[in-house]
């Protein structure tokens, strides 16, 4: 299995992660949207748009779903799925620089308590650094098991 991980692309306004899977056999367009718009519809996106070899999900940045294990859902914003027949690689692209914004606002929220009630400067900046590199571990990886559990599902089927 060919994997390529953690390519971001910079430019003024956006950060991405961009994953690539080797999808085995020969998966047509079709069997590959049916995929995603299953992994969507599990995740539960508001927005899914097909556009030839490009299946774009879109939710809205902030919900409140109080039917979940969490009420406050932060979503990454678009997510791509583009699949190439030719070469059998399915690309999940998602834009991540809201997430890695509200993560280093957590962490900045975790400063300021520390500071109100440790009071110890060491204290108070080493634990909100390491929340903030543990929480967008967190989140780097949630979104690495989702194009894994959508090329294991196709990888799967015969």
């Amino acid at each position: 299995m060919k994997i390529k991980e953690f390519n971001t692309q910079k430019n003024m306004t956006s950060l991405h992660y961009t994953f690539e899977r080797e999808i085995k056999g020969r998966k047509t367009l079709k069997n590959v949207t049916d995929a995603v718009q299953n992994s969507f519809m599990e995740r539960e996106v508001d927005h899914i748009n097909i556009d030839g070899n490009i299946i774009t999900g879109k939710d809205s940045l902030v919900k409140l779903d109080f039917s979940n294990r969490s009420p406050l859902v932060i979503s990454p914003g678009k997510e791509y799925f583009i699949y190439n027949e030719a070469t059998r690689i399915l690309t999940y692209k998602i834009e991540s620089f809201y997430p890695v914004l509200f993560n280093l606002i957590y962490a900045v929220i975790l400063f300021l308590i520390l500071h109100f009630l440790v009071g110890h400067l060491i204290i108070e900046t080493v634990i909100p650094i390491l929340f903030f590199i543990l929480i967008t571990f967190v989140s780097y990886f949630q979104y690495q098991s989702v194009i894994d559990k959508v090329s294991r599902t196709l990888n799967e089927r015969p």
